[in-house]
């Protein structure tokens, strides 16, 4: 039998070693390409020219789920600034998702599921192989390709459109 690993185990691993916290298991997040990166910019400046810096977060962030789970999102938005010193960020309004080939499963059929049962109010998965983006709520998931714009219901003038965030450099 495995040995579960927890909250308390998690906490002490170095800020320096990226991994998050699935189901107990301690699992490695390689580190992003320059085009999950390059998305990652897109986004943030997208955000912050709506909602002012202090409401905007890149990862590595900490959301705590629960003692067996500790998700690090790529983007998130929050309501209310959390205190400097905080290793857990609370629960975010919005969270964004890059998708790898490495996390894309684990991404979209485990965390984004599990985001919104905390009271997340959006899951954008971006999808840069597809140039698609999904928007996922607890009505279900909206996909958005080529020029449909997805916009956002939580984020007040939140609209990002596929062909222009993932044209070409």
């Amino acid at each position: 039998m495995t040995a579960l690993f927890t909250r308390k185990h998690y906490e002490v691993v170095p800020e320096d070693i990226p991994v998050e916290l699935l189901d107990g298991q301690l699992v490695k997040r390689p580190s992003p390409r320059f085009g999950h990166q390059r998305i990652q910019s897109r986004i943030l400046h997208v955000l912050a020219g709506l909602l002012g810096p202090d409401r905007v977060a890149v990862g590595p962030v900490d959301v705590l789920v629960d003692e067996l789970n500790v998700f690090v999102p790529d983007i998130v938005v929050h309501e209310q600034v959390p205190d400097d010193d905080a290793q857990y960020i609370g629960v975010p309004s919005v969270v964004f998702e890059v998708l790898s080939p490495s996390t894309e499963v684990r991404d979209r059929d485990y965390k984004a599921r599990r985001y919104l049962g905390l009271g997340v109010k959006e899951v954008w998965l971006l999808d840069r192989a597809r140039r698609r983006i999904e928007l996922v709520d607890v009505d279900g998931t909206t996909p958005s390709v080529a020029d449909q714009a997805a916009t956002s219901r939580a984020v007040s003038g939140l609209e990002l459109v596929p062909d222009q965030l993932f044209a070409p450099l």
